[in-house]
């Protein structure tokens, strides 16, 4: 139905406290009730980037007979109030679909969408239900802010939430704060100087205290002081209040997103707790995607893997999916996507889309045991994984030095951190402080689709530490293909809401969770394990001491002695859920 649109900028919508967002308001040019869609979130709505290439335009969105308001979080940009993540977007997202549903153009049906930041609120709205919402739609968004925003697995996810800061939160909030001229000056080149070396914010000690964040991201400061999932992220989190929400929910991610993990969790949890309604009709789809491949000039790519053009993700991929999404639900269509899968998902290695009633499919879980004679130290050394169990083999062991990390190397990172995706662990794979663990060259193709796990029985002589696991695929040009990876803060080794340090030296299980993957591994290749103590700086680095990492200082920097058991009553394996 294109034709003629009213384009209203900076509506001031009200919220229940009195503060006005800014909101611009997309429109078809006629007297008609229309469905609307709105998206919520802490960008600038003027941006060409955040209208256009997001999900979904708002001018063709108009054209096809949906109002779509833009709308800025309370104190950012044009929107009053104070901005604080996650406090208000329960609330303001409530307010805001009931002042869509009604508007004179507005024919009560509503829905929020939104990638990333821009479906945080859209994920909160769902918690709300406002009684005119009719569906959600997210993209890469994280529905548990603790885990996959600001931590996985009780490591902070340090690249990604500190370039946030630097790259989004930091420059409008700059714009806010009443300094004389030249302290602004300072802030600015501050602020200019992490964005062109983030590292320097990565190696600040302690982390809870980057100066130039204190004034632009006061907020940084709560976050590092709630390592625990405790109350302050519980009322934010989807995946603890999906008994709450009561709309269908569209939501995707990728095998590399670094928010995969609160994207399976919230499946799982609307699988099991979700009202009737939402169990029956939300949608999950997991392309073998990073976190920025639908903003790629080829948006099948992931690092250096190219997926084929059937993998493409971006902008025409996404708005067909919203579209089909809300055309069923705010108009009542019939769509290809309300009457397939409830999860579709795309098998890396074979490149083909599958479908499932539920995710993960079924699979047997098979063990690979770690073995070595001890010296499992580099992809040189004499580790190996086999479905047998070891018998009395002597452990392997390795040095963590904080002030020589791993560094990251492809994977799930995010953020001003570009190197994510698929990357050639070679090099990585050199290093002492890793441990590498091999199959032999397999004579057939070993398919795999959902949760990998890493059990380790390890000691260490510290009181914390980490332990990182990392599932690659050996090519037979000797390309090393990581697939999937994971971490585990020994203090949050029984559950990310309790700490529990460490016996030095004692043996101790610990499960690394490499989330869920679907791959299959060629006649030919290897099955590989790395497993080491950093990531850096996707993770923050254990400092190895029992005082938080994240308060740590350069005094409480020890080194570590890893230890990694395999023997017949310290059984350590790779679980792999392999499918027909």
């Amino acid at each position: 139905m294109a034709g003629k649109l009213i384009i209203e900028r900076d509506v001031m919508v009200p919220m229940r406290d009195g503060v006005k967002l800014a909101t611009d308001v997309y429109r078809p040019d006629d007297d008609r009730e229309h469905p609307v869609l709105v998206q919520l979130h802490p960008y600038n709505k003027n941006n060409a980037f955040v209208m256009f290439s997001l999900m979904l335009s708002p001018i063709l969105a108009a054209e096809r007979g949906y109002v779509v308001l833009l709308q800025q979080s309370r104190g950012r940009f044009k929107s009053e109030g104070t901005w604080w993540p996650f406090v208000h977007d329960e609330t303001d997202s409530y307010d805001s679909v009931e002042w869509a549903a009604c508007q004179a153009w507005s024919n009560g049906n509503v829905g929020m969408y939104g990638p990333c930041g821009l479906g945080l609120a859209a994920m909160q709205a769902a918690i709300a239900s406002p009684p005119h919402l009719k569906a959600v739609a997210l993209y890469m968004t994280t529905p548990s802010q603790h885990n996959g925003w600001v931590y996985v697995s009780g490591a902070l996810a340090l690249a990604f939430a500190s370039t946030w800061i630097i790259s989004n939160g930091a420059p409008d909030a700059m714009s806010r704060l009443n300094l004389d001229p030249d302290e602004l000056q300072q802030l600015r080149r501050e602020i200019q100087e992490l964005a062109d070396n983030p590292e320097k914010a990565f190696d600040h000690l302690p982390l809870s205290d980057i100066p130039a964040f204190r004034k632009v991201a006061p907020y940084w400061k709560e976050w590092l002081s709630h390592p625990s999932y405790d109350e302050y992220w519980k009322k934010f989190d989807a995946v603890a209040n999906a008994d709450r929400i009561k709309v269908p929910v569209l939501h995707m991610s990728g095998w590399y997103d670094h928010v995969l993990c609160s994207h399976l969790d919230l499946n799982s949890a609307l699988d099991l707790r979700g009202d009737k309604t939402v169990r029956k009709h939300h949608r999950f789809i997991v392309g073998p995607w990073d976190h920025h491949s639908y903003l790629h000039g080829q948006p099948s790519v992931a690092g250096e893997r190219n997926f084929g053009s059937g993998a493409a993700t971006g902008a025409p991929y996404l708005s067909r999916l919203c579209f089909e999404w809300f055309d069923h639900w705010l108009m009542g269509k019939e769509t290809t996507l309300s009457k397939g899968d409830s999860v579709r998902y795309f098998v890396m290695g074979e490149n083909a889309w599958k479908g499932t009633d539920s995710w993960p499919p079924k699979h047997t879980p098979v063990p690979y045991y770690l073995h070595s004679t001890g010296h499992a130290n580099s992809r040189f050394g004499d580790g190996w994984l086999s479905t047998e169990e070891p018998g009395n083999e002597p452990p392997d062991s390795y040095v963590y030095d904080p002030n020589d990390p791993v560094p990251a190397t492809g994977g799930r990172g995010m953020g001003l951190y570009p190197n994510v995706g698929v990357r050639n662990q070679a090099t990585i794979e050199e290093r002492q402080d890793v441990l590498v663990y091999s199959s032999l060259p397999l004579q057939s193709p070993v398919s795999i689709a959902g949760p990998v796990s890493l059990t380790l029985i390890a000691a260490s002589s510290a009181p914390d530490t980490d332990f990182t696991a990392k599932l690659v695929d050996v090519e037979p040009d000797g390309y090393c293909a990581n697939i999937a990876e994971g971490i585990i803060r020994a203090r949050y080794r029984n559950g990310v809401d309790k700490e529990v340090l460490l016996e030095p030296g004692q043996p101790t299980k610990f499960v690394v969770d490499l989330l869920d993957v679907a791959h299959v591994f060629k006649t030919g290749h290897r099955i590989r394990l790395d497993v080491s103590s950093s990531n850096f700086p996707v993770f923050d680095r254990n400092l190895n001491s029992a005082v938080s990492p994240q308060q740590g200082t350069a005094k409480d920097i020890r080194k570590a002695n890893q230890q990694v058991f395999h023997r017949a009553e310290y059984l350590s394996y790779l679980a792999l859920p392999l499918v027909p």
